[in-house]
């Protein structure tokens, strides 16, 4: 078996963790309405009808542990987007 030489010996390490791959990427919501962007970063959204129009409900992108809400008039255009950022490594 051939030695590798000193200076392959340290690349050798960071080119086979490389291979590994990295963090899966990750995929987050954003909401847009009448052109402006009005919520994002969030993981999910739920959407209740009320009133003619709609409630989107999402926990908070800044802080986990609460929820938010936000009420869309009828007939107010509003596009909800999935925004897949790549992983980490």
């Amino acid at each position: 078996m051939p030695k590798l030489k000193p200076l392959l010996l340290p690349l050798a390490l960071p080119l086979a963790l490389a291979a590994c791959g990295g963090d899966a990427p990750k995929e987050t919501l954003s909401v847009t309405c009448n052109g402006s962007l009005m919520l994002a970063g969030t993981s999910t959204i739920t959407v209740d009808s009320k009133d003619g129009g709609a409630v989107l409900s999402f926990p908070d992108p800044a802080n986990p542990d609460h929820s938010g809400s936000l009420t869309v008039a009828a007939g107010q255009p509003c596009t909800i987007k999935q925004i897949t950022e790549k992983g980490g490594s």
